[in-house]
């Protein structure tokens, strides 16, 4: 799905609406702890994504029906048709249109995947709350969180090819520009690689999504061509934002690298080279963990190739000598 930013106001202001959701998408804390869990719609399902591609399409009536199913799913959910009608200030037979227009052949099935939606929704949380049930202490969760970390990165090193390493590594030395794209948890990882990659690339280094949110993303990548390298960061829950704006990149002409959890993710099959940390955690949804190794390796395997940046690089260290603590 390629998303098409609309030019009315309205249109715009709902698709940031959307896309700002997903800042924090992979952070699980922002997850359950504020109402966002509970009452908005996972940007990411099929409803969302139908919602999101014939939005500027819509008529107002239509619009007014998606901006009250994305923001009350659940009262929605349990909504006859009539009730739907009322709470969105609507007609019967404009929410009949509106579900047709979504492709759903009636409103009982519409209401089925909205409810399938909310169970995707909230399967995170469900599943943290059985670990809770299920840990005996604090030190036996800590313990349980280190070792499947351990895990974590044994199977990234399992996993490593030396020839996409090779290739990966031969791009980012060649490239023009380097664009990273990233957003909530995976954000981190993508600050620390942008830093890393800063220092010995000739390229220019741009974190597309540091900041501006996914439209300013939208205008750096749109500068994206052949010779550039553009590195998308998403774990489990992915970003709707970063698969798009990878999509993007990679259509205007840049290599697209993914750093990303497994072959089943969805920036895999759209990214030209992929390498894979499992971001498996004992109790939350992700961990970035193995990730970051990646990121910090893909730095060093960099370094090791560009040795005058190393030499500028200690020279700059040795004239910073006396701001160190040790």
């Amino acid at each position: 799905m390629r998303i098409t930013i609309p030019h009315s106001r309205a249109a715009a202001a709902f698709l940031t609406g959307l896309f700002s959701s997903l800042i924090h998408h992979e952070n699980f804390r922002s997850s359950i702890e504020g109402p966002a869990m509970v009452h908005a719609l996972k940007p990411t399902t099929d409803l969302a994504n139908r919602i999101a591609r014939i939005y500027p399409t819509l008529s107002n009536g239509h619009r007014r029906i998606a901006a009250h199913v994305m923001g009350s799913p659940l009262e929605s959910a349990t909504a006859s048709i009539e009730v739907l009608a009322e709470r969105s200030g609507a007609s019967n037979a404009t929410v009949t249109r509106f579900v047709r227009a979504l492709g759903y052949a009636s409103y009982a099935e519409f209401r089925g995947a909205l409810s399938a939606a909310l169970r995707l929704a909230m399967q995170p949380v469900d599943e943290f709350a059985e670990a809770l049930a299920s840990t005996q202490s604090a030190y036996g969760t800590f313990l349980a969180a280190m070792k499947t970390q351990r895990t974590n990165l044994e199977d990234a090193i399992s996993g490593l090819d030396e020839n996409t390493v090779t290739r990966i590594v031969a791009a980012v030395l060649a490239a023009r520009r380097i664009f990273i794209i990233a957003s909530g948890a995976s954000h981190h990882v993508a600050s620390m690689l942008e830093d890393g990659l800063a220092l010995y690339c000739e390229a220019e280094v741009v974190f597309a999504t540091a900041r501006g949110g996914p439209e300013r993303a939208f205008r750096h990548l749109n500068a994206a061509g052949a010779g550039d390298v553009a590195i998308a960061i998403s774990v489990p829950r992915y970003s709707r934002a970063t698969v798009e704006l990878a999509a993007h990149s990679r259509a205007k002409g840049a290599t697209l690298v993914a750093l990303t959890d497994g072959p089943t993710s969805p920036l895999a099959p759209i990214s030209d080279l992929a390498l894979f940390g499992p971001a498996r955690n004992p109790l939350l949804p992700n961990s970035p963990t193995a990730i970051f190794a990646l990121a910090d390796a893909l730095i060093t395997a960099v370094a090791r190739e560009r040795p005058e940046a190393v030499d500028a690089l200690k020279k700059l260290s040795q004239s910073l000598l006396w701001t160190f603590q040790h």
